[in-house]
């Protein structure tokens, strides 16, 4: 039993559940009465009163208790108990005395009891402003106890913040505590933090004292038959140093004053003071990846990676800059003290330099031009601009942007790549740790980066680059989606940047545009910038000029009309560059595009969800148009505006294939408009109106309409034209571009110089100018003069490249590759075993050996030539040079160029030899994967002849093929099905106006299966005519089997094949002046083969069939047979016919054999395993410089030889190869 002396209670009580044990509560004086507790506010209620009497060292002591529920122990002794017996406590002893009856008793207090701390945790976070005081709501985890609150000692050392120690009353598990925070700088305590604990005693060994029973009233300790253990309480004993405290110096955070400012300068803003305050307990709550105070390397799972070809590392002198060096070291200094950037040893050097900014400050930039041509390019797209606009439509009411600080200075580098992104400065090489600017992959990979860590939020967040933006439809939803992406950013260790975040705003300014609830309008900053553009006396001036207003041209709607003059002069030639004039005509047009800009509202329309949508196309002999609108309240929203120029192919185009294209690229560009929305299409066109319900007989405008399918359509409605104004405004003055309206490179500057942004608003307009993607080839290896069509701004460039540098660099970079080094051949030479071991025994024996020693330099004694008597002395190669030298004649475009092992061994021989000189040169070039994948076979391809069993009888296996498209003939027929029967031989031609699924199973049915019955095996190739789900069903219904070639390889169904190649030659030679009635001699053309005699059966597919020959026009009159029975004919038929089979599948066997052996002659086959990894041969239209083989490598995954499926190891693809268009991969 636990005995608690309390000098701070008056009376004495015993809980009522050590009443119960002891079986005394009957004794119970019952009444209610209630105490106050030691904090003089809260109630203390008894049950009652009863006599108690206590053993103290073998003297019974008697005081009235009161009974009470919920005492922290079983019994405390008051100060009513403490003056009656004159008890006194002796600390330094452990010592408790009583005076009875002129005598002392003592007694000593239980040793093993010790103090139970019940920690206090704070239920919310808590923000508390410098020098002030703050409630805040606590919790412990018993639901109801008062007791002594103690707080813990470092929270005052560690933050100055400071908490009273107190008596608290904790019901239902919570209460309040004062928090003060004395310092200069806020404080934030974050939710959950331990910031104290309660005290409770308790006893871990009970004590073996045996104590005599007494049957007076109630005895608690005679009851129990124990020694009462006492443990005096005088408010001061329980200190904090009793307990280990888990309380870390950091988990109060001291914000810094500049984050501080920052945070309260971010939502200044804000004017309802409910937002303020939840959005200030929000970023003080993170206020971490507001700190700018300090470099931060973010920990993502992507690292950034640069993969480079084959090359030396690049290595250049710093440039000399005397007047910033200074800077550069103060700048070096604190790069290396936030360790973004690291001493090194690397082979890489790029020249560090300073760029002035128009504050006077500097910035450090680094010229990896020489690294990014070596550099493998990320295709990895960034998001489409547009795409990203138009889902921020959707009737979103609150935004906020967050933009990171230094974002590139986040992203760490894979740690085998570091070394290539070393930078030379008059203070030696240093390499970053972090990704750096200028680098060709950075945009991809920082892309790719946010995606990542913002992946959990991608339905209410955007990011573009380090531009992150945040939407919502209501208030609380907001700031929901806003505490997970800073859950996400600081997860992941990101810092933002609070000047430049925008937060909780009804419309925001995103990627150059000012999107709302409802509407999207220009920047007026890009508006004005442009408006400020002088006028243009050069061509790239004017480029600039019409690049800046193209980023806006949606929102004019007669922009090309006046665009066009100045269209006109600048739609020019490399060549013809020189030609650019800046005349009245231009002049007018640049002046009325700007008054459109501030004349004009610059305003479109979100699409409401609900409402139908209406698009009006039109096409003109040189462009198409269209607009896109939306009834509203009885009045047209317009949504988009498109325009574009024809290609020189399409304007050849007939004119319904104009419209018919006209609509397309209007679904293609407005695809985020209209994806899962009803559209009405508007068109002058008639022909046109029925293009979604039936075909036109026009193969592109058919194709146009299938691509249109995915969109919900509800008619097409023809228009007179005087009233599709808008869209021939935009078809007949339209402006050449792009397919992709936003296809910018990366970095928006140009490939040719890596130099970074200038903050400009004139730049970022100009940087911002497009080029049509056929351009680009001659475009980025001009140099960036102001004349030569440069679309980039020449300030954006730190310097530029005149033609006599590119040259340089360019062949720097395309002929250093060579590492060979003959100044090293004697060293190399002093460290081979094998040529010291050959001096060793040339010296001892010079006459003997092949050998001569010159100037301490080994050299092998040939024979040149075969019949030559002249001797040479070549000299002998160490092994540890061999691979050089070979990739140096090999390799190398000028000493090599990639030739074969005999035109390499000449090149060597003559000046080098070392041991089995030939064979290690072949195995090299053998092991070369540019020869693999671009050296042509001269042999045979590998794979041998594997033929199919012939059936038992005809029709049991056919072979299906397309044959076409051929002019189309007066009848709409383009294309020929052929069915072939694998025995007869038998050919069945049907003429079809498309190769579409449905005609193809419309013919093979009714042509083939209700005349010839339904056959066991059906052969095609892969074609999309064959391979889909109407043909699939119609087997599982009819019940046959169907196999298809492998890709690339028709001789799997040959026979086919075979006849397509007869067929042609024969019906051309029939066909009249204008080739388009073929049609009609086809079954003619089939009849005359299948009634000739086949090489292969020895019989005509007629005779196999029939049992007969057919009577044709030039044969004599039949002869006449006579049976005695009536069906001894057909008993005569069948024998024939038998015989006939018979000899037929003997034939097909025999000619098979001999194919075979004629085949496989010379041809090897080789075998090969899973795991294997091969080369495939590239197939389709390529050009004459394009590899023959697949540029990666694939990896064999299943066998089933001669075919074999493969895995593309990059991008994981799966194909069914034959083994004729397999190449080994051989390493070296």
């Amino acid at each position: 039993m636990q005995i608690l002396i309390d000098t701070g209670a008056t009376n004495t009580f015993i809980n009522y559940k050590t009443l119960q044990s002891i079986n005394q509560s009957t004794n119970l004086n019952k009444h209610s009465s209630s105490f106050v507790l030691a904090d003089g506010i809260a109630p203390f209620h008894v049950l009652g009163v009863v006599e108690l009497q206590i053993l103290f060292s073998d003297q019974i002591t008697t005081i009235s208790a009161h009974v009470a529920r919920n005492l922290c122990t079983d019994v405390i002794l008051g100060m009513d108990y403490i003056t009656l017996y004159n008890l006194k406590f002796n600390i330094r002893k452990q010592i408790v005395s009583i005076d009875l009856n002129n005598r002392q008793y003592q007694m000593k207090t239980n040793q093993n009891v010790q103090t139970e701390f019940i920690p206090v945790t704070l239920s919310d976070s808590l923000y508390i402003p410098r020098q002030s005081n703050r409630f805040a709501k606590v919790s412990i985890p018993i639901s109801s106890i008062s007791s002594h609150f103690i707080p813990y000692y470092q929270f005052s050392l560690c933050n100055t913040s400071f908490i009273p120690h107190k008596f608290l009353e904790f019901r239902n598990h919570f209460s309040r505590v004062t928090f003060s925070n004395t310092s200069p700088r806020p404080h934030f305590v974050p939710r959950g933090t331990r910031i104290g604990y309660l005290c409770h005693y308790a006893i871990t060994q009970p004590s073996t004292k045996r104590f005599n029973h007494c049957k007076k009233s109630c005895g608690v300790t005679n009851a129990l038959g124990e020694s009462p253990d006492f443990h005096a309480s005088n408010n001061t004993t329980c200190t904090n140093n009793q307990i280990q405290d888990p309380l870390c110096c950091a988990t109060v955070n001291q914000i810094h004053l500049s984050t501080e400012r920052d945070i309260h300068q971010l939502i200044s803003k804000i004017h309802v003071k409910q937002q303020r305050d939840d959005l200030l307990q929000l970023l003080f709550r993170f206020h971490k990846i507001f700190d700018t105070t300090k470099h931060n390397i973010a920990n993502t799972p992507i690292h950034h990676v640069i993969n480079t070809i084959p090359h030396s590392p690049p290595a250049c002198k710093p440039y000399p800059q005397p007047d910033t060096v200074e800077i550069m070291y103060n700048m070096i200094q604190e790069f290396l003290k936030a360790k973004l950037v690291a001493e090194s040893h690397s082979p890489y050097a790029a020249p560090a330099f300073l760029v002035k900014k128009h504050d006077g400050t500097h910035r450090f930039v680094v010229d990896y031009k020489k690294l990014n041509l070596i550099t493998i390019k990320d295709s990895s797209p960034l998001p489409n601009m547009e795409d990203t606009i138009q889902k921020l439509g959707q009737g979103y009411k609150y935004f906020s942007k967050l933009d990171l600080k230094s974002g590139f200075y986040q992203i760490p580098i894979r740690e085998a790549d570091k070394e290539k992104t070393a930078f030379t400065t008059p203070f030696g090489l240093f390499q970053f740790n972090v990704l750096p600017m200028g680098l060709k992959n950075s945009p991809p990979t920082f892309q790719k980066v946010m995606t990542n860590v913002l992946t959990p939020c991608r339905q209410f967040a955007l990011v573009y680059l380090d531009d992150i933006i945040v939407f919502s439809e209501t208030y609380d939803d907001h700031i929901s989606h806003l505490t997970q992406v800073f859950i996400a950013l600081s997860n992941r260790n990101f810092v933002l940047n609070p000047s430049k975040c925008v937060l909780l705003v009804s419309e925001i300014n995103y990627l150059g545009h000012t999107i709302s609830a409802k509407v999207v309008t220009p920047m007026k900053e890009k508006i004005q910038a442009i408006l400020d553009i002088k006028e243009p006396h050069l061509l790239s001036q004017a480029n600039k000029f019409l690049g800046a207003l193209s980023w806006y041209r949606k929102f004019l709607p007669n922009f090309a009309t006046i665009a066009a003059p100045i269209h006109a002069v600048t739609n020019l030639t490399k060549n013809n560059r020189h030609k650019f004039h800046w005349r009245f005509a231009q002049k007018q047009a640049f002046k009325q595009l700007k008054e459109s800009l501030i004349s004009t509202p610059l305003f479109l329309h979100f699409p409401i969800a609900d409402k139908p949508l209406i698009l009006t196309t039109d096409a003109s002999g040189i462009g198409i148009g269209g607009v896109l609108q939306q009834e509203v309240d009885g009045y047209l929203h317009n949504l988009y505006y498109h325009s574009q120029l024809l290609t020189p192919c399409e304007r050849k185009y007939s004119t319904i294939e104009k419209e018919a294209l006209a609509i397309y690229k209007c679904f293609v560009r407005m695809r985020p408009l209209l994806l899962g929305r009803q559209i009405t299409i508007m068109t002058d066109h008639c022909p046109l109106c029925h293009i979604m319900t039936k075909t036109v007989n026009n193969a592109r405008v058919d194709r146009i309409s299938t691509l249109i399918q995915e969109y919900n359509i509800d008619r097409v409605v023809h228009i007179h034209g005087r009233q599709n104004c808008l869209p021939d405004y935009l078809s007949r003055y339209p402006r050449e571009q792009n397919d992709e309206l936003f296809d910018i490179e990366y970095g928006l500057v140009s490939k040719t110089n890596s130099a970074p942004i200038t903050s400009s608003t004139n730049n970022i307009v100009a940087s911002m100018t497009l080029r049509p993607r056929n351009n680009r080839g001659n475009y980025n290896k001009s140099s960036s003069s102001n004349d030569n069509g440069n679309i980039y701004n020449s300030n954006l460039t730190c310097h530029s490249n005149t033609p006599d540098q590119l040259m340089k660099t360019h062949i720097t970079s395309t002929f250093s590759t060579n590492n060979f080094d003959i100044t090293k051949l004697k060293d190399e030479q002093q460290k081979d075993p094998l040529i010291q071991k050959c001096i060793t025994q040339v010296r001892s024996n010079p006459q003997s050996m092949p050998f001569k020693i010159k100037n301490d330099i080994l050299y092998k004694v040939i024979i040149p030539f075969r019949l030559s008597k002249t001797k040479i002395e070549v000299i002998y190669l160490p092994n540890s040079m061999i691979s050089s030298l070979l990739h140096a004649c090999h390799n190398d475009p000028m000493s090599g160029g990639h030739f074969s092992v005999d035109r390499t061994y000449s090149k060597l021989s003559k000046y080098y030899w070392w041991p089995h000189m030939k064979y290690s040169i072949k195995q090299y070039i053998k092991s070369c994967l540019l020869c693999q994948q671009y050296n042509i076979g001269r042999q045979k391809k590998p794979g041998r002849l594997s033929s199919i069993s012939p059936p038992e009888g005809p029709f049991q296996v056919i072979g299906m093929d397309f044959c076409g498209p051929l002019k189309r003939t007066p009848r709409e027929n383009r294309y020929v099905l052929i069915i072939t029967d694998y025995f007869t031989r038998h050919v069945v031609a049907i003429p079809l106006p498309n190769c579409s699924a449905e005609k193809t199973a419309e013919a093979l049915f009714n042509e083939y299966f209700c005349k010839f019955g339904v056959p066991s095996l059906i052969i095609t190739d892969q074609g999309s005519h064959f391979r889909n789900q109407l043909l699939s069903n119609m087997r599982l219904l009819i019940g046959y089997n169907h196999i298809y070639s492998t890709p690339y390889h028709p001789q799997t169904n040959g026979i086919v094949e075979r006849f397509n190649s007869t067929f042609i030659p024969q019906i051309s030679k029939l066909q009249d002046s204008e080739n388009n009635n073929w049609d009609e001699y086809l079954q003619a053309v089939v009849f005359a083969y299948n009634s000739g005699t086949h090489k292969t059966t020895k019989y005509s597919p007629y005779e196999l069939l029939y049992g007969r020959s057919p009577h044709l026009p030039f044969h004599p009159k039949p002869f006449h047979f006579s049976f005695q029975q009536p069906n001894d004919y057909f008993e005569q038929l069948k024998k024939t016919l038998k015989l006939y089979h018979q000899a037929t599948r003997f034939n097909i066997i025999q000619q098979q054999a001999r194919n075979k052996v004629y085949y496989d002659r010379n041809r090897t086959d080789p075998i090969y395993n899973i795991g294997d990894r091969v080369l495939t041969r590239v197939h389709g239209i390529k050009g004459k410089l394009d590899p023959i083989f697949s540029p990666t490598p694939k990896v064999i995954i299943h066998t089933s030889h001669p075919i074999y499926i493969v895995r593309d190891e990059q991008k994981n693809i799966e194909s069914r190869v034959h083994v004729c268009d397999l190449r080994h991969i051989i390493v070296d």
